[in-house]
């Protein structure tokens, strides 16, 4: 038997460990200043400054520094952290892994760490991480391995960092880098920072100023907006700055996890409130959850603040006791499934795209305990209660979905507002949407027991805004009766006394009704009688009366195109013949120029632009001619205030079909009844539809179809369609088809520039939209 089998054996560590726990551990450059940083934070430094030169990474901080016994018996013992044990009062600790400090090997090849406690003398460790590397042999422990220190004095740590140790504190000074710190990666780092920093900076009780320095960039700095300059102190400000613009929900679990409390914001107003027992989430205290709904309008403002894009900077952040938990919240990292849930029901559920939010963990009993800057915290029953579906922070993001969702309708924006938007144009003084805030106000209130969600057995108190309560009085009693009965069975004190008001008023409100219906039905009793008698007479008037309100109908809808059944008078033909006159003396006018500008050898576009007008003023010409048998023809100079649709339907049918349109076969299509009323020029609708019922024929067409319809009260949409040849493949890309002089037929390559020029100048839009088969469409819309 081998005598050594009697003795004890122990671990070894080999020196490979150094990698292990370090370059490969720690796998993100930021990550790694990040490491470093916490650890001055936990050192209680007020100070952390970082700077890059050329050749060096230097971390300096004013925390309380390290002893040689620091230095021999904590610094350098892998894994140990006393931050394990001791929390300063009034402050929670980064982290307790013990390996932060091995952050170092993944930003250069050597470190030197320069520190001073109290007032014992500096003191100077030297690492050059290459001794551990490369060291195959089995007996080659991580602790043969030689590391020096020694005394140094505060003259030798100035001239060798260009930073000055007061009193206390501990310098890194990290030399032969692993790569080039170029600006990008420079505003990477200082955006992962700002990550970092708690945006409600409650993890401790005074600031800690963190300030990132790199000289050879301040030039480059000084012509730069503020999100994109590197040098300067970290902040995080952005969630602090949406919540004036956003629509968002705050929710918080008290310090002892047994009350829950729960604020949805919109517009800047509280719209309910609601305190609740916490009876579900039993391993979760001391915890909160912000959340944002991101629309377009503040996507848009968030790039201008910022200088990036939502979905660049991220989503719903972690921050457990002060510091953020990565990849908790990063771009790629969508630890909630809230893309593969949205994928679900895309009308019906939020993606990471259109929240951005944060939950912040003040944990003192270890629940969340970080396994790494990969694996993020421990899944345990507390993280499950805190993700789950049915979990606390999803409690909160199906409230903001239910009010965003059902109450806003998403709050969408115009079509083309949302364009300009995306293609970052100057944002509007005014926010404008798809729905008034009526409208909005109107379907919350109707919603509110889905939209608040709250239950008589768990509500301690609830608030709702006075505005919603009003907008609830003017619904049917059907309606409201069941929102009525629901809060107002709640126990004791639990909805507000200013809610309990509100709903009593409406209450009263409706009894009222009931009794003045009630008086208003024995008067009409009595008045049906003397009814009764007129009303022979009134059926002999019914077949007058509907051909009469049939006549009128006809007059409202044709009072922009007065049929003519005979030729124009006298005074209507001097009109036409003076307008012609003016129009064609515009026309020679123009073509003088452009042959002037000929003969002189001259600029050909100026050649083009000149037959351009000449083309416009003719194309005027025939319009006036086309319909000054057809409608009045004053309505040609004039702008009018009319109903646009009735004009556009009447003069396709009417008037283009027995000119511009005579070899189609035409059809209009209106699909609503409320009169678009707009200022136009009817010359100029006149125009828009000549050349776009000559271009379909020019592309053999058969058929020209108009569809008018209203998405909204403020938006008309008109789409163009034949069955013609359709866009040339040559014209690419497709949109140039509205570029001056391109042409898929043997045209000008003027009308479609001219169309679009004309729609755009009514504050409309114009697009082109993909054909079910052959042919060409077109998407135009009028807003008011």
């Amino acid at each position: 038997m081998d005598d050594r089998l009697n003795s004890n054996y122990h671990f070894k560590t080999h020196s490979d460990l150094k990698n292990i726990i370090g370059q490969d551990l720690i796998n993100d450059d930021n990550i790694a200043v990040i490491e470093l940083v916490k650890n001055g934070i936990d050192a209680e430094a007020r100070d952390i400054k970082i700077i890059f030169n050329k050749e060096n990474i230097i971390i300096s901080d004013d925390g309380n520094g390290m002893s040689l016994f620091d230095l021999e018996n904590k610094w350098l013992n892998i894994a140990y952290s006393e931050k394990k044990e001791i929390k300063p009062e009034g402050r929670f600790l980064a982290g307790n892994k013990g390996v932060g400090r091995f952050a170092c090997d993944r930003l250069g090849h050597s470190l030197d760490l320069f520190t001073l406690k109290g007032n014992s003398v500096p003191l100077h460790l030297h690492l050059n991480w290459g001794d551990f590397e490369g060291l195959k042999d089995y007996n080659a422990v991580i602790q043969s391995v030689d590391v020096e220190i020694r005394e140094v004095s505060l003259e030798f740590i100035e001239k060798k960092t260009g930073m000055k140790l007061n009193n206390h504190g501990t310098i890194l000074l990290v030399t032969e880098l692993k790569l080039d710190w170029i600006r990008d990666k420079l505003l990477s780092l200082k955006r992962q920072l700002q990550k970092f920093v708690n945006p409600i900076a409650a993890f401790d009780n005074s600031m800690v100023n963190i300030e990132l320095v790199a000289r050879h960039e301040r030039q480059a700095d000084i012509s730069s907006e503020f999100h994109e300059k590197v040098n300067g102190l970290i902040e995080n400000a952005v969630f602090e700055k949406l919540k004036f613009k956003t629509t968002y929900i705050e929710s918080v679990i008290n310090q002892n996890g047994n009350e829950i409390t729960t604020t949805l914001y919109h517009e800047g107003e509280v719209i309910y409130k609601i305190v609740e027992h916490n009876i579900f989430y039993e391993k979760l205290k001391n915890i909160s959850v912000t959340l944002h709904f991101m629309n377009q309008y503040k996507k848009s403002y968030f790039k201008r603040q910022t200088g990036i894009n939502v979905v660049e900077f991220g989503s719903v952040f972690l921050f457990v006791n002060g510091y953020r938990v990565s990849p908790y919240g990063d771009r790629d990292n969508d630890w909630l499934q809230l893309n593969s849930r949205k994928a679900q029901g895309v009308r019906r559920y939020f993606g990471s795209r259109d929240i951005l939010g944060v939950v912040n963990i003040f944990d003192d009993s270890n629940e969340f305990r970080i396994v790494s800057n990969r694996e993020g915290v421990t899944r345990n029953d507390a993280f499950n209660q805190l993700i789950h579906r049915h979990g606390y922070l999803f409690k909160s993001l199906i409230r903001l979905e239910k009010f965003v969702i059902d109450g806003l309708s998403w709050d969408q924006v115009p079509e083309d507002t949302r364009l300009k938007l995306l293609a970052g144009n100057e944002l509007p003084e005014m926010e404008v949407y798809i729905e008034s805030s009526e409208s909005k106000t109107r379907r919350i209130a109707l919603d509110l027991l889905k939209i608040v969600d709250a239950s008589s057995s768990t509500t301690k108190s609830l608030y709702i805004a006075p505005h919603i309560l009003d907008a609830l009085s003017k619904e049917k009693e059907d309606s409201v009766n069941e929102i009525l009965n629901k809060f107002l069975s709640f126990d004791g004190e639990v909805v507000s006394h200013d809610v309990k008001l509100a709903l009593n008023k409406i209450h009263a409100e409706f009894q009222k009704q009931k009794e003045d219906l009630k008086k208003a039905n024995k008067t009409i009793a009595i008045k049906n009688k003397h009814v009764t008698k007129l009303v022979e007479v009134a059926r002999g008037l019914t077949k007058d009366n509907k051909k009469l309100e049939s006549e009128i109908k006809t007059q409202q809808k044709e009072i922009l195109f007065s049929r003519l059944s005979s030729t124009t008078d006298q005074e209507q033909l001097l009109l036409l013949h003076h307008q012609s006159k003016l129009k064609a003396n515009t026309v020679k006018n123009y073509l003088d120029r452009a042959l002037n500008e000929l003969s002189a050898g001259g600029n050909i576009d100026s050649v083009f632009t000149f037959l351009e007008k000449a083309l416009i003023n003719t194309k005027k010409i025939i319009a006036v001619s086309n319909f000054a048998t057809k409608a009045n023809f004053k309505l040609k100079t004039e702008i009018l205030s009319a109903d646009i649709a009735t004009f556009i339907q009447e003069y396709v049918e009417n008037v283009a079909s027995e000119n511009s349109a005579q070899n189609l076969n035409i059809k209009v299509i209106r699909k609503f009844e409320t009169p678009f009323i707009v200022k136009f020029k009817p010359i100029d609708i006149a125009i828009i539809f000549d050349n776009l019922a000559s271009n379909s024929s020019r592309a053999k067409a058969k058929n020209f179809l108009v569809e008018l319809s209203s998405p909204s009260e403020n938006q008309m949409e008109i789409i163009v369609h034949d069955d013609g040849n359709g866009l040339s493949k040559d014209i690419v890309p497709a949109q140039a088809i509205f570029d001056k002089g391109v042409t898929s037929t043997s045209g000008s390559g003027l009308g479609l520039y001219h169309v679009k020029q004309t729609i755009e100048k009514m504050n409309g839009s114009i697009d082109l939209m993909d054909s079910d088969n052959n042919g060409f469409c077109l998407s135009l819309r009028i807003f008011k």
